[in-house]
């Protein structure tokens, strides 16, 4: 009997990672062996239902991608915690584990390069995509004014980007047409982009989060949807003062998520990640291919279901 897609995943990434150097591998490693969700190889596989096509390659090289970006955004984020285990900067050093993001992402280059000319462009395109989105995140740091325009165009850049690749590597597995294919990657635009809102809001109303301590991202300065649409209303400028303090703090984080809470940040930030969501799945309508809408709309069910 055929191992389980899942286990064919781990397989092919744990191949990739011997490639590796051996000053780089366990950083890597290390996340292979505590997976997470899978949730960007398990997006592939809905879009190659029926077709005969083993879509673990493929689920491979995007969860590649995804450690790839892990990596580097552990050191910018400065998390301590990645699924459970102390972040590989904290293990070895910002500078190893920046040249692991970066081994992981060039052999994602040679192994997008050895499945044809179509995934090495798309690969390629989508580490641009996610470079130019890890830059506007350093460069937004601590602005109190970033709209929500804004926050959407960095979002869709990281999150999108990295649920977009999935489909469009799907789409050229199952050999789609070309509308099929735009079909697919505007799906996973806006199905990534409707997660990392609804993330946004449960881990800051969680308070907490495995991956990191109470409020390191804004203390970085790096403020997610409900609390940039609470500062569109904070008319006393209380929530805009206690951010920008030099003194700002994770025991300053119940009273900003109060605050959050008061100017209906969780309520305008949850409305937009539904409805964000809701177009996603609008989007899969204009599938011909029942059985290929029926399966993204199962996947993309499913994810939403565990961010709410």
């Amino acid at each position: 009997m055929s191992r389980p897609y899942e286990h064919r995943v781990t397989d092919r990434l744990n191949a990739a990672a011997s490639e590796l150097d051996e000053s780089v591998r366990p950083l890597v490693s290390r996340l292979i062996d505590q997976p997470g969700k899978r949730l960007r190889s398990t997006l592939l596989a809905a879009c190659v239902p029926g077709t005969g096509v083993d879509p673990a390659p493929l689920g491979a090289l995007v969860e590649l991608v995804h450690v790839a970006s892990l990596l580097h955004d552990d050191i910018i984020d400065r998390a301590a915690v990645r699924r459970g285990l102390p972040a590989a900067h904290v293990v070895a050093g910002e500078e190893r584990a920046t040249l692991a993001g970066l081994a992981c992402f060039a052999l994602a280059g040679k192994l997008a390069a050895d499945l044809g000319p179509g995934v090495s462009m798309a690969v390629s395109a989508a580490v641009a995509e996610l470079s130019v989105g890890e830059l506007l995140d350093v460069q937004r740091a601590f602005d109190t004014e970033l709209s929500i325009e804004d926050y959407l165009e960095l979002v869709t850049r990281k999150t999108g980007e990295l649920f977009r690749l999935p489909c469009v590597l799907g789409a050229l597995a199952a050999g789609a047409d070309r509308a099929t294919a735009a079909v697919l990657a505007e799906f996973g635009l806006e199905l990534g982009v409707a997660f990392q809102i609804m993330d946004d809001c449960l881990d800051l109303r969680v308070g907490q989060d495995v991956d990191k301590p109470v409020g390191t991202d804004h203390q970085l300065g790096l403020f997610g949807a409900p609390t940039l649409f609470a500062l569109r209303v904070d008319e006393d400028g209380s929530l805009r003062r206690t951010l920008l303090s030099s003194s700002f703090g994770a025991h300053d984080m119940p009273g900003v998520r109060s605050m959050v809470l008061d100017r209906g940040g969780f309520a305008s930030a949850t409305h937009l990640a539904r409805e964000r969501h809701a177009n996603a799945l609008v989007i899969l309508n204009r599938l011909e291919d029942e059985d290929l809408r029926a399966s993204l709309r199962t996947v993309g069910m499913a994810m939403w279901q565990d961010v709410t």
